[in-house]
């Protein structure tokens, strides 16, 4: 998997809203014919039609579009098993759920669903099946298929092994541990920027950790981390799977709720429905009062607002202004033996969940006896939980019964005949009117908070000025520094090439400083000089030429004389010297390639060498005498390859005349 960005967005990103009906249209996830599905994409009121796709394509679709639902009328029809449906879920986005519409483990007909919400469609077209089905989960038909926990595991790993070993084995071990520890931080400071809790275990290793995993307390749709590598750690992300498989409805009916609340920098949450059951509990860091709204808005109908300190908070009577219910507070601060002793039976986490724990326990436990009665007196055909809402907003429990109650006549303006009103009408209507105040109280709090949203866009509009004024500044110096950085380097090179140019000048006045005790020497008749050659190498003859400079007519000194072949010879023959001096012995095969190339090849026996002042010098009458020698060698050489070579005409002569006499006798 590619590296890319290992952090997911915000959660503020936009939910996707389209919803994918898919149904089989041929073949089967257990048959050996491989399945082909109808797909119906639902966005709104637009709508896109698949008559026939494939698996993998539909899955590659449920990953480019991100669908709020994929709902089909049977989750088997996508995958042969447990295991196949775990995997299947683990290629979907996490924000994506399945769902069944036609229910949980007890499933009803499509064609039965759909009648009662006033739907038809053709059984036979899959397509007609895939478009119900998406239309009824869009109404909020259906189970959601949940194979996994409210967790998530992260594991930090070595992308890549050490190996076997080397020289640098161990620095590259501490590399690959060093990347996994700055991975796995990273991690860790984006959970805890999260306010997510969690725990961890890393496996320390040389210079770092081999492994480090994370179990985080939330699903995996929560969790805003990817799945992906960087440099030599890798990051795999999964939610934990659960022992069995398990429907949940697509939609609940939220019902009243006790809520207890202590803000603070890490905000706790606790939820208790009318029997005292715990419906939800949560803590997160810096979690904003219109957060706290937003969560008790989907888990339920706030009935009473409870703190543990007295006076309430600000916080508190915020959120109670804004679902209109009852503020409960205790007389004096509670002490911590108390919330321990309340909240023990529930369990909790931390200090925040305890203490709001204990503020619903507490809200509960003083209305616990009324609500006895209620459930005692209330008649058949009233929502006791309605009664119970009555009572806790001050009215006593006769007269909320009476309000609730059916009058036993009611005239009709028509002057029909009366009729009994259904308890289920009148606690909705009762409902319907609850929930009018409600939005207008939300609507309060949004022309509030839109107020507040204001300030913060003019303050935001100052700061973004303040920004670019400083990102110009900031701009100016990193453009400024990257020309003294160009600069430096300019600098940098130019002082090398200064280094090397007064090596070379010094080098040359040594030379030079030679060549003219060399010139004065031979002025005053103490000898000629010789250019010194340390090795018969390429190398050490272009050095030499470079170094002194070796021209037509030079007399050589080779002092080792060992190791060259006919090309390294053919450097300083090519140089058109006049005679070549040797300090050891040459290979005859080379001798004689310098001979045939009327190069002389002389030992440093025959023209004695000596050294006056730093310059080699040797006496001119040497030289010739040994060159007259080499003359006289190169003649008898020369005379003696004639006398072979026409020794070898005369042979092959005679052996041709030798064979033309056998041919002829045997003719």
């Amino acid at each position: 998997m590619p590296s890319g960005r290992l952090w997911a967005t915000n959660r503020g990103d936009t939910v996707s809203r389209k919803i994918f009906g898919v149904d089989i249209a041929s073949g089967s996830p257990k048959a050996r014919q491989a399945p082909r599905y109808a797909l119906f994409v639902l966005d709104d009121e637009e709508a896109e039609r698949y008559p026939m796709i494939s698996r993998q394509k539909l899955i590659r679709l449920i990953r480019q579009m991100e669908p709020r639902i994929v709902a089909v009328d049977n989750v088997h029809e996508l995958a042969s098993g447990r295991a196949d449906m775990i995997r299947l879920l683990k290629q979907m986005p996490p924000a994506t759920r399945l769902v069944q519409v036609t229910g949980g483990e007890k499933p009803e007909a499509l064609t039965r669903i759909a009648r009662r919400f006033g739907m038809t469609f053709d059984r036979l077209n899959p397509m007609d099946e895939a478009e119900t089905g998406a239309r009824l989960a869009a109404m909020g038909v259906g189970h959601v298929l949940s194979a996994f926990e409210d967790k998530t595991w992260i594991k930090v790993s070595r992308r890549r092994s050490p190996g076997r070993g080397g020289w640098s084995q161990k620095r590259y071990t501490r590399k690959i541990h060093g990347s996994v520890r700055s991975l796995a931080r990273e991690v860790e400071g984006q959970l805890q920027e999260s306010g997510l809790e969690f725990s961890s275990r890393a496996v320390e290793g040389l210079g770092g950790y081999i492994r480090c995993e994370f179990v985080v307390e939330a699903p995996r749709d929560r969790v805003r981390i990817k799945s992906g590598y960087r440099g030599d750690a890798q990051i795999r992300v999964e939610g934990v799977e659960r022992p069995r498989l398990v429907f949940e409805p697509l939609t609940r009916r939220r019902g009243y709720i006790i809520a207890g609340i202590d803000p603070g920098t890490t905000t706790g949450i606790a939820a208790l429905d009318l029997d005292g059951e715990l419906v939800d509990l949560l803590s997160a860091r810096e979690i904003s009062p219109s957060d706290v709204i937003e969560w008790l808005a989907e888990t339920g109908k706030p009935l009473v607002v409870a703190t543990d300190v007295h006076p309430a908070p600000g916080a508190v009577e915020k959120v109670k202004r804004a679902f209109n219910a009852v503020l409960y507070s205790p007389g004096a601060d509670m002490p911590t033996e108390e919330k321990i002793t309340l909240a023990r039976g529930y369990g909790y986490r931390n200090d925040h969940q305890r203490d709001a724990l204990s503020a619903a326990v507490s809200a509960y436990k003083k209305y616990k006896n009324k609500f006895q009665q209620v459930d005692k007196k209330c008649p058949p055909g009233l929502d006791p939980k309605e009664v119970k809402a009555l009572v806790v907003r001050g009215r006593s429990i006769d007269s909320a019964i009476s309000e609730l109650a059916t009058p036993p006549d009611k005239v009709a303006v028509e002057e029909e005949p009366v009729k009994e009103a259904d308890a289920d009408q009148v606690a909705l209507r009762q409902e319907n009117r609850r929930c009018a105040e409600q939005v207008g109280r939300l609507k309060e709090y949004i022309e509030e908070l839109r107020s507040d949203l204001a300030k913060k866009d003019r303050e935001t509009r100052r700061l973004e000025r303040s920004l670019e004024r400083l990102k110009d500044k900031r701009s100016r110096e990193i453009k400024r520094d990257h020309e003294i950085k160009i600069r430096d380097k300019e600098i940098k090179r130019v002082r090398g090439l200064l280094r090397l140019e007064r090596r070379r000048n010094r080098r040359l006045k040594s030379v030079l400083s030679r060549l003219k005790r060399a010139e004065r020497l031979e002025e005053t008749g103490e000898g000629r000089s010789l250019k010194e050659v340390d090795a018969f190498s390429k190398e050490a003859i272009l050095e030499a030429a470079d170094r002194w400079g070796i021209a037509k007519g030079d007399v050589i000194l080779l002092r080792d004389a060992s190791g060259g072949g006919p090309h390294t010879a053919d450097l300083l023959i090519d140089m058109e010297v006049e005679a070549v001096i040797t300090g050891t012995e040459m290979a005859p095969p080379v001798r004689d390639h310098f001979t045939d190339r009327d190069v002389p090849v002389l030992s440093a026996e025959e023209v004695p060498v000596r050294r006056i002042a730093g310059v080699v010098l040797i006496d001119p009458l040497d030289l010739e005498e040994a060159k007259a020698r080499w003359a006289e060698y190169k003649k008898i050489r020369t005379a003696k390859k004639k006398t072979e070579w026409l020794e070898g005409i005369i042979r092959e002569y005679r052996s041709d005349r030798r064979r033309d006499e056998r041919v002829r006798k045997r003719e």
